[in-house]
């Protein structure tokens, strides 16, 4: 067999082993421009508003309440103290120096309550501009469903009872909309999934298998594109025989 042959043999298997791979990756380029990543994080159903305003009065309480002995008994951990309104009244927030909430405390420093399921259906109503009404709620406080991995625990799902099918996630300590899921977002994360080929955490970018898809992809990328400058180079090496032939002739 000769190396062009071997070539070609090449080309044509690992262009069936690749193809359904290259396949995904294609129609899931093509799902990725087409889809508003504005709704696909569901943006364009929510006033996108984290905090509320609050008044001069709740601002200087919760200023002069004794949150600062709660905070210094917490010791060097306390990296960021915020007093925020999302929703639920004015709450102290003290996370360490990664972002992970230490506590959530009244304005008069005691502990705040954990958010209940009327407060939680309520908040995601008002973050869901739609007309809608909450279908179920549940408090998730560990293993969590794929559509809301790595995000804070525990948390309560409120799926609402509309057409797009929502999903809003809200932080049972602080009262946050951690994430919203959608119809949209679920299509996208499904091609998302087959773009990285993690199907379990379907955000890893690192994994064996990824690697070697590419390398196949490669591979066949450049064993046909070798392909056709051996074949292009043949065609101009016959046109410069039959050239010479014609001008002896």
């Amino acid at each position: 067999m000769t190396w062009r042959a071997r070539i070609y043999t090449l080309h044509r298997w690992i262009g069936l082993l690749v193809c359904l791979q290259l396949l995904a990756w294609s129609i899931g380029g093509l799902v990725f421009s087409v889809l508003d990543i504005r709704a696909v994080r569901g943006e364009t159903d929510s006033p996108m508003t984290p905090y509320r305003a609050m008044d001069h009065a709740s601002i200087m309480r919760g200023l002069q309440e004794g949150v600062a002995s709660a905070a210094l008994a917490m010791g060097e951990r306390v990296a960021h103290l915020a007093l925020i309104d999302r929703g639920l009244g004015a709450r102290w927030e003290i996370r360490d120096q990664t972002g992970d909430l230490i506590a959530c405390l009244l304005a008069d420093g005691s502990p705040a309550p954990m958010v209940s399921r009327e407060q939680a259906e309520r908040l995601a109503l008002d973050d869901f501009t739609p007309p809608a009404q909450p279908r179920e709620a549940v408090l998730i406080e560990a293993n969590p469903p794929i559509e809301y991995r790595a995000k804070p625990l525990p948390a309560w799902r409120v799926v609402l009872d509309h057409p797009r099918r929502p999903h809003i996630y809200v932080d049972a300590r602080t009262g946050e909309i951690s994430a919203r899921r959608n119809r949209a977002w679920r299509i996208f994360d499904f091609f998302w999934m087959l773009h990285t080929m993690d199907y379990a955490g379907r955000d890893d970018f690192n994994h064996p298998l990824l690697t070697g898809a590419s390398v196949l992809a490669i591979t066949t990328a450049a064993s046909g594109l070798s392909l056709w400058l051996w074949r292009f180079a043949t065609r101009v090496s016959r046109r410069r025989r039959r050239s010479r032939h014609r001008a002896v002739a």
